[in-house]
């Protein structure tokens, strides 16, 4: 073991490398499938690197604990853990062998499925030989979905992968615990999985800040804080609803678009109606029972009815870093910091609970969710004499110009924004949401919510371009953007660009093809003409195009075609072959997982049954009538054209 001194009979911290190269693990079949998604399976990289980078020296760094039984000598059954196990077998594989590291003391995978032969096979390959079992009907989808994440995700990361893979190997630390010999195991695995939460990070951060308000009115001022952080901590709600109706008209005047200035005007009486209602006598429960029109602070009120149903891009802890770092520019998006990284800031609790408000509402209008899991919203509150309902945020009462004549602003801050948010799901990489909130919460009009929708979409196309031009330039610095220099610098595209960060195949960056795919988008909405395609299949195809979650980068002639087709080489106008920016776009993985070795016909027959579009620039590849070694001027043709839609060339 890495130190013996944390070890005990049945508890063992163990390091990845110490992990894998004793012991043999079983996944009983009552435990559910493999079911890491993107999002958690980049967060895990992200913060072993994010630890490994930051200088903590020999650190060992603990990502939970496996609970076992067991089995027999050096063999155990996993109750619980399992999903990270396999989650790190499948990065090893991938260290391995995408990205040739040697593993040393590992000589194979020692986890196994009961009864699971797919996810067995699957596993074993992917180790053995970096690729998926030969028989399609022998592979785990979700394994295989997991290795191209990281595959992708690590190719695009700026990261030294010997370095990383060291960290992760030597210091990342696990917790076995071998549960008595008589356990249930069934009994066991169900109390693990219905146990309680512990106290959230931002709970501990609530009540540290309320701890420091003051003595006499401090009572009232905690009232206030509370019912603001709460309300604020409700994502999926607008934050007007989430207050008591008794104060809303108090805290945002009588159409709740104003934006309340000082701490001292949330100290209303009001704040203790909550009080006066927990403490109703036993007559009072008795004659004046809810509900038989008795008006108590709780009452059933009419705008209280159909609160909407929202989906936020993003979470409440790193809502708060979002606006902590509008102070300061430093402050790093990782939720698992949050409580170091206010106490490193130590902010005003009146001051921050104020900007806290203000950004949140700001947030709900001009910042787009996923309404009813459905469509991208971007909607406000607007609040009527004994109701309220959903408005568009910037209805389209002004002339737009002759550029975006077709486009309502609306419309366009929904494709803009969403174009952001999938380009990058982790959450500590929302630097355009910081960018967004820095200049809304600059140019709202005075104290209330009125910003110039004109205006809002300039700065947003111009942060657009400047990401756009980092990656052209084969580097991303969002990180250290100062919002108020990058809203004063227009961008400026070269006159000739060097084109090696294009032609990178599963290596270039989502977020150069989903703006290509807005760009494309906003020319087909103002009836642009595109030579050398069929416009008619095109405008057909891209009519329902809206943005998605897509990170598998496809290569439209496959780079391993099936049966006799050939190879698309590299030759001087098709620079790196099949991985040439024109015969790449994004779709999602599993698009990719069950198309990836097929023709462009058989892949364009698929898409003709589907009712959208994934990809615009797939659609222009799809209009061409010939793709491939036979038809390499198309290709070529269609890198140029995309080229100047990305350079606005056109």
């Amino acid at each position: 073991m890495f130190n013996q001194a944390y070890e005990q009979k049945d508890v063992a911290a163990l390091t990845v490398g110490q992990l894998f190269h004793n012991d043999h693990y079983t996944i009983p079949i009552y435990q559910r499938n493999y079911a890491w998604g993107q999002e958690q399976i980049e967060q895990l990289i992200l913060d072993i690197w994010d630890v490994a980078r930051n200088n903590r020296g020999d650190n060992h760094y603990f990502i939970g604990s496996l609970v076992v039984a067991q089995r027999g000598h050096n063999h155990f059954e996993t109750i619980d853990g399992q999903q990270r196990h396999t989650t790190l077998s499948i990065l090893l594989s991938v260290m391995k062998n995408a990205f040739s590291l040697p593993l040393p003391g590992i000589k194979g995978i020692n986890l196994h499925f009961d009864c699971r032969v797919k996810s067995d096979a699957t596993l074993s390959s992917l180790f053995e030989t970096g690729r998926a079992p030969d028989d399609e009907d022998a592979v785990e989808s979700s394994v295989l979905r997991a290795w191209k994440i990281m595959v992708s995700f690590i190719q695009k990361m700026d990261i030294d992968r010997s370095a990383f893979l060291r960290y992760l190997l030597e210091n990342v630390v696990l917790l076995r615990v071998v549960v008595p010999a008589d356990t249930d195991l069934n009994h066991y695995f169900e109390i693990m999985n219905n146990r309680g939460e512990q106290l959230e990070k931002h709970e501990i951060l609530k009540a540290r800040l309320m701890d420091k308000l003051g003595n006499g009115t401090g009572d009232s001022e905690r009232a206030a804080f509370s019912i603001i952080w709460d309300a604020c901590a409700n994502m999926h709600r607008y934050v007007q609803l989430s207050v008591h109706h008794s104060l809303r008209n108090i805290w945002f005047g009588n159409d709740w678009n104003e934006i309340p200035q000082h701490f001292e005007k949330l100290l209303h009486p009001d704040l203790n109606k909550d009080q006066r209602e927990t403490s109703r006598t036993l007559h009072d429960i008795i004659f004046h029972p809810k509900g038989d029109g008795a008006e108590t602070a709780h009452s059933h009120h009419p705008d209280e009815e159909q609160t909407g149903t929202f989906g936020s891009v993003i979470t409440f802890p790193n809502f708060l870093l979002q606006v902590l770092r509008l102070a300061d520019r430093d402050t790093p998006l990782d939720d698992k910091r949050l409580l170091e990284t206010f106490t490193a800031n130590d902010p005003d609790p009146r001051q921050f609970i104020m900007q806290l408000l203000k950004c949140r509402m700001l947030f709900d209008r001009y910042i787009i969710k996923r309404e009813n899991d459905d469509e991208w919203s971007l909607k406000a509150l607007t609040r009527y004499e004994k109701s309220f309902s959903y408005t568009s945020s910037f209805p389209q009462s002004e002339k737009p110009s002759i550029r975006e004549r077709n486009i309502p602003h609306n419309v366009n801050a929904v494709m803009l924004l969403s174009m952001f948010h999938v380009s990058f799901q982790a959450q500590i990489y929302k630097y355009w949401l910081n960018g967004a909130l820095y200049w809304l919460n600059k140019y709202t009009q005075a104290d209330r919510l009125n910003v110039n929708a004109r205006e809002y979409l300039n700065y947003l196309e111009n942060m657009a371009n400047h990401f756009l031009l980092d990656r052209l330039s084969d580097h991303a610095s969002e990180q250290n953007y100062d919002f108020e220099v990058l809203e004063n610098t227009p961008t400026a595209f070269p006159s000739e660009l060097d084109e090696s960060p294009l032609h990178q195949g599963t290596g270039v960056q989502n977020y150069i093809f989903n703006r290509l795919d807005y760009l494309l988008w906003v020319n087909l909405k103002n009836k642009n003409h595109f030579d050398g395609v069929n416009m008619q299949y095109i405008l057909k195809r891209a009519e329902k195009f809206t943005f998605t979650f897509r990170t598998s980068v496809e290569h439209y002639w496959p780079q391993n075609p099936l049966g006799n087709a050939s190879r698309l080489e590299a030759s001087q106008d098709l620079e790196k072959g099949a991985d040439n920016f024109g015969n790449l776009c994004l779709i999602s993985h599993s698009n990719n997982s069950k198309l990836s070795n097929h023709s462009p016909l058989a892949k364009k027959d698929h898409y003709e049954k589907s009712s959208y579009a994934e990809s615009l620039k797939q659609v222009f590849m799809m209009s061409y009538d010939q793709w491939g070694p036979a038809a390499k001027d198309n290709i070529v043709h269609h890198k140029k054209m995309m080229v100047n839609v990305l350079l606005y060339r056109r």
